[in-house]
């Protein structure tokens, strides 16, 4: 037998308060990504991203959600193409680094240019070159979906984003019994 009740939202918060939407979004753990593109003149673009997954497999795509403000989203859409740049546990420093305005970001962060001209993160847990299949606007923010050109992975544990603040990942549970 199930038991329902009537909820009593006695704590619901209005949806519009930006600090509050933030916090409970921030209750999903997430994988921390750096996407990467070039603009129309070939200046190196970056910033770091939670709101990165895979979308299908027949086709292979990818998605990520950029704010329309940024200027990696700009890069993505005049290069028709980006890189997503899983980070390892070991790589909060770089997280760091693309989570800044900072104008100089790849003077601080190894990397490599891929024959496309996109750019790699040295050392990143996984990377997945794409070109732009489609741009779709969402309120103050753009999806991209992206066709995997060419991608890898690695050994290691991914750096996880949760609550605000960096964690790792613990052991595997235990099965239920």
């Amino acid at each position: 037998m199930t038991l329902q009740t009537i909820v009593q939202d006695k704590d619901a918060f209005d949806p519009t308060d930006k600090t509050r939407f933030r916090k409970v979004a921030g209750h999903l753990a997430a994988g921390v990504a750096v996407i990467t593109s070039i603009d129309g003149n070939g200046g190196k673009l970056g910033l770091t991203l939670t709101s990165v997954t895979s979308l299908s497999l027949d086709p292979p795509l990818f998605l990520a959600c950029l704010a329309d403000s940024s200027e990696t989203l700009g890069g993505v859409l005049a290069s028709g193409g980006f890189c997503i740049n899983y980070l390892s546990s070991d790589q909060r420093a770089i997280s760091d680094v693309f989570a800044t305005k900072s104008p100089n970001k790849f003077a601080k962060v190894d990397h490599a240019i891929r024959p496309s001209g996109q750019i790699e993160i040295t050392g990143a847990l996984a990377v997945i070159e794409c070109s732009l299949e489609q741009r779709i606007k969402a309120g103050d923010h753009s999806i991209i979906l992206g066709r995997p050109l060419a991608m890898r992975g690695g050994d290691g544990d991914p750096l996880i984003h949760f609550r605000g603040g960096y964690r790792e990942i613990g052991g595997p549970l235990t099965a239920s019994p």
